[in-house]
């Protein structure tokens, strides 16, 4: 991982891997009990002013990268600190996925999301998924 110190990253084999903020959480679940870094990039691996996410999770072997962003309700801001955090720490990797966990979005998906899930699909081969409150997935 590109410019992270050592302090800001945690070795897990948890079966269950949680992030969790104000109510919004993601949680993946870990049935092989692989290892995995969880990075915590907000005010740690990122710790100047520019935008960045809350967190990153990466595969032991570093081929695999998820960022998360624990937000209330702005989504493009959200979406914006995601791209500005894979610019910045993200390695070259065709499997990265990018998460928005919210309190609401309005109205459901807007034409400027799914337009920002296109460039992140064809930019940042990453999917960029927007949940609200709570959101589970499965890592193989």
């Amino acid at each position: 991982m590109r410019n992270v110190d050592d302090s800001c990253r945690t070795e897990t084999q948890d079966s269950q891997i949680k992030f969790e903020e104000n109510r919004r959480k993601i949680i993946f679940a870990n049935p092989s009990n692989l290892k995995y870094l969880k990075v915590k990039v907000d005010g740690c691996a990122i710790r100047d002013n520019s935008i960045r996410c809350d967190y990153l999770l990466v595969s032991d072997d570093e081929k695999e990268e998820r960022y998360v962003e624990l937000k209330g309700t702005d989504v493009m801001h959200a979406i914006d600190q995601l791209e500005a955090t894979i610019k910045r720490i993200g390695e070259s990797t065709d499997n990265r996925h990018s998460y928005v966990i919210c309190t609401g979005v309005a109205p459901q998906y807007t034409t400027r999301i799914q337009i920002k899930q296109i460039l992140f699909r064809d930019k940042y081969k990453s999917k960029l998924l927007i949940k609200e409150k709570e959101f589970r997935e499965k890592l193989y």
